[in-house]
């Protein structure tokens, strides 16, 4: 009897475990997705086709103002609990998208760019802080990993959706902006009827302590957790960026269609391999699974730059075609790059005091959130003037300084080992 019921009381547990986090995966999914749908189809929506620079600094406005107010943020999320941070962050992002459909004019653009900046960094640092609350230790890699995958599924995802409507809506894309603020009301109704909080005594503290944000920024490990991702998101922050306008200049002639499909496939890719690598990373330790993402960050890297440099000409279709051919090397290299996030982040949650577990998130936030500000601008200058070798040798030395702080924190866990068998 006491057996049976024991094993009734497992069931209903795993449920909640269960109803929580794929609550929290499926609106996480809809208000990345809202978001991709915006980075596809905003410049073409405000017509850049002359010079990227200009657009670089609206679409910067984001990574800025969410860098900017997300410590405190992060804070706000120790005090007072995660749900309603979490809550208002969804609310705030599906209004201002929906403002996106009335307006053309770049300084109101970079405003609303802005609030969507702050309404990130609210999302992000709650979810990140409710799943560390949820997830045990030993689970923690394979839900990071789930979370890592619904994360980037909503941002391909919403990207492929937006290139299709670059197609199939061209003369109203204001709409566009609408069905992605409908999506992100959806989240945020979805979040707030099925996400539960731990009780909040358990993992608040009684206080804003701005000595908390202080110590967790002086911590090393944080740091090295956190600064990869930096070179991560400046990556793809200028990928996704300026595909879509090198596609609508002719640079690269791929049909929005075909560009939807690739982008859905790896979608799918996406959403299988993290979670298995976040299994691995349970299973085998985080260091050795983030040491392949990194290595294959460093070959995708070098594959493009050798496809590059053994390109006929610098036309877009002779480049793209020179790449294509290493497709077995992309490919490899590729899949070995996506064992880096949910490793990553499994790595910073177990570093997280239970206290400080939104100021932790928060930093996170800060440095992808600077790796777009830095990325998408810099990479813009990077093009306009000297075109795109200029902005190869720039993805190439990021994905060596992301080696090197794979090696600084190698080192830092032999020497906290060494000290702890002392």
């Amino acid at each position: 009897m006491g057996l049976k019921r024991f094993g009734h009381l497992l069931t209903m547990h795993d449920r909640f475990y269960l109803r929580l986090l794929s609550s929290l995966y499926i609106s996480t999914f809809f208000i990345r997705a809202s978001f991709g749908i915006m980075l596809a189809t905003l410049p073409i929506y405000l017509n850049i086709t002359t010079g990227f620079i200009g657009y670089g600094v609206v679409a910067a406005a984001s990574p800025l103002f969410e860098m900017g107010t997300v410590l405190f943020i992060g804070a706000v999320v120790d005090r007072y609990g995660r749900k309603i941070v979490l809550l208002s962050g969804l609310l705030t992002a599906a209004l201002f998208l929906f403002l996106l459909s009335l307006t053309k004019n770049l300084y109101l653009i970079f405003c609303i760019n802005a609030a969507h900046g702050m309404a990130a960094g609210a999302i992000l640092v709650s979810s990140l802080a409710l799943l560390t609350d949820y997830a045990p230790e030993n689970r923690r890699g394979r839900e990071m990993g789930a979370f890592d995958a619904f994360n980037m599924l909503g941002w391909v995802v919403g990207y492929a959706v937006g290139a299709l409507f670059l197609e199939f809506l061209k003369g109203s894309l204001g709409q566009t902006f609408v069905i992605a603020a409908a999506m992100a009301l959806f989240g945020c109704v979805y979040c707030f009827l099925n996400i539960t909080e731990p009780k909040k005594y358990d993992v608040v503290c009684k206080k804003i302590r701005f000595d908390a944000i202080i110590d967790v920024l002086k911590q090393r490990s944080i740091l090295l957790l956190t600064l990869p991702w930096f070179i991560v998101f400046m990556i793809i922050g200028a990928v996704m960026t300026f595909l879509t306008v090198s596609t609508s200049q002719g640079v690269l002639t791929i049909s929005p269609l075909l560009l939807s499909a690739i982008i859905g496939g790896a979608g799918v890719v996406l959403i299988l391999t993290q979670i298995f690598y976040g299994r691995l990373s349970d299973k085998y330790g985080r260091l050795p699974i983030m040491v392949v993402g990194t290595i294959g960050f460093v070959g995708l890297m070098t594959v493009i730059g050798i496809g590059y440099g053994l390109a006929p000409t610098t036309n877009g279709e002779d480049v793209k075609n020179s790449i294509i051919r290493f497709w077995p090397l992309l490919g490899v290299f590729g899949l070995m790059a996506l064992a880096f996030g949910p490793s990553a982040l499994s790595s910073l949650a177990d570093e997280a005091q239970e206290k400080t577990r939104g100021v932790t998130m928060a930093v996170y936030s800060i440095v992808i959130s600077a790796g777009m500000f830095v990325g998408v601008p810099a990479v813009a200058a990077i093009f306009d003037r000297y075109g795109g070798p200029g902005v190869l040798f720039f993805m190439i030395g990021c994905a060596i300084a992301m080696l090197c702080l794979m090696i600084a924190r190698y080192v830092e866990l032999k020497h906290r080992k060494k000290q702890r068998m002392t």
